[in-house]
């Protein structure tokens, strides 16, 4: 295949995609039907076969793909930080916020398409975005268990701690998708302040010390 086709046909796939996120994120994925998305794409059945099996596919494709994104772009901000200092934990967090926000602003009906329609489709699909979050929640528990090994934390579920950190993620960017009552920077700021008084709850004594010494 010559790049300029490999190009178009990308290209191809990327309308059906971005076609089916917007539909699927309105009306959710029992309501869209394959002639919907071809005619918001204005292109024939037959091509959309040519990519996806069926809507079923196209769905799991899109799901899974926009979470391994967005995970791999998260991991990605995690970098060595001086654990025992507040100022860089904030500083780490903000700059992991502000990016998490960047992806969601640029990608809203993806992230409405992953957040409202995943369940419901089926049992496989359901375990397997299940599966995803856990990945994030198991990304928070490997720095939670890292602290703990240096003497930062103690007492603490890490991964108890990496899925209520990614539960109370996921509620707030639902909510600043879909009721608009709190802004970018409102939403940064509470996602950091709540997560750093978790953080700060099960601090040992050296790191409450180092804690105080700072203010």
């Amino acid at each position: 295949m010559s790049k300029i086709s490999e190009r178009k046909r990308e290209e191809t796939r990327e309308k059906i995609v971005d076609a089916a996120c917007q539909l699927f994120s309105q009306n959710g994925y029992h309501n869209t039907q394959v002639m919907d998305i071809v005619k918001a794409v204005g292109m024939s059945a037959g091509t959309f076969y040519n990519y996806f099996i069926d809507k079923r596919d196209l769905f799991e494709q899109i799901t899974m793909d926009g979470l391994t994104t967005l995970r791999v772009h998260v991991k990605m901000l995690r970098k060595p930080v001086d654990i025992w200092d507040r100022e860089e934990r904030r500083e780490a967090m903000e700059e992991t916020f502000a990016a998490i926000y960047d992806y969601v602003d640029s990608n809203p009906q993806q992230l409405l398409m992953l957040l409202r329609g995943s369940f419901g489709v089926d049992k496989e699909l359901n375990i397997n975005v299940w599966n995803s979050f856990r990945g994030f929640a198991e990304d928070v528990a490997e720095d939670i268990q890292g602290w703990i090994d240096e003497g930062v934390v103690e007492e603490v579920n890490p991964v108890l701690f990496g899925h209520a950190v990614v539960g109370l993620c996921l509620q707030l960017i639902h909510s600043y998708l879909v009721e608009r009552i709190i802004t970018r920077r409102e939403v940064i700021d509470s996602s950091i302040k709540l997560i750093l008084a978790m953080f700060e709850s099960y601090l040992t004594e050296e790191g409450r010390k180092a804690l105080e010494d700072q203010k």
